[in-house]
């Protein structure tokens, strides 16, 4: 038998799970959260073998989870379930330390299956995410792009950072479009997803 515990905010969500979970007879669902602090408490509380984990969750954010779940419980395997794709989170989702990572588009036989390879020890990811890798070249930042991501993740504003920096708007744009080019990253909530995922880039000279 095959423990889970779901981690979703949406109540429709988990209970649309809870269904196809119960046509299997392999699978047991032992617990659920709705943020992320409670799925931490959760994970305390029950022993599983596989996370369903969404990534956008209120307290806690899927990615920021990934690292303190597996310091709880470094044996469970976690699939990510989510409404982003892939190429957005996928790396870093296996980088931290996912078994999987699927849309949640996908038919729920599709979901059944990961289950159960996950279970198995295999990793669910596409080709080009597993080989990323091992072909990625280390992220450089500068000493102003580090400063500049430090405050982003603080949730200051453009304004707020060039009056801190003592440069202008401009440059701060210009700034947060390098690192979203270096990053790969499409907004500002990408790259504090990041920098969260990261904390020790942040800390570099």
């Amino acid at each position: 038998m095959i423990k889970l515990i779901l981690a979703d905010d949406h109540a429709v969500v988990r209970k649309g799970l809870q269904l196809f979970i119960g046509y299997e007879d392999n699978l047991e669902l032992v617990g659920e959260a709705a943020d992320g602090e409670e799925l931490l408490e959760v994970i305390k509380a029950k022993d599983a073998d596989v996370l369903l984990l969404d990534l956008d969750m209120p307290k806690l954010n899927g990615i920021t989870a990934i690292r303190k779940i597996k310091e709880l419980k470094p044996n469970l395997k976690i699939i990510i379930l989510t409404m982003h794709p892939e190429e957005i989170y996928g790396k870093t989702s296996y980088q931290m330390g996912a078994s999987g990572y699927l849309i949640k588009n996908e038919e729920p036989k599709v979901l059944i299956s990961a289950i159960n390879k996950v279970y198995e020890g295999e990793k669910v990811f596409s080709d080009s995410v597993i080989n990323a890798r091992k072909r990625d070249k280390p992220i450089r930042l500068s000493l102003r792009e580090i400063e500049v991501l430090k405050l982003l993740s603080t949730g200051k504003s453009n304004k707020d950072i060039s009056e801190e920096l003592e440069i202008s708007d401009k440059t701060v744009s210009t700034y947060k479009l390098r690192l979203l080019n270096k990053i790969g990253a499409k907004s500002v909530v990408d790259l504090v997803n990041f920098s969260n995922s990261y904390p020790d880039i942040l800390h570099r000279n």
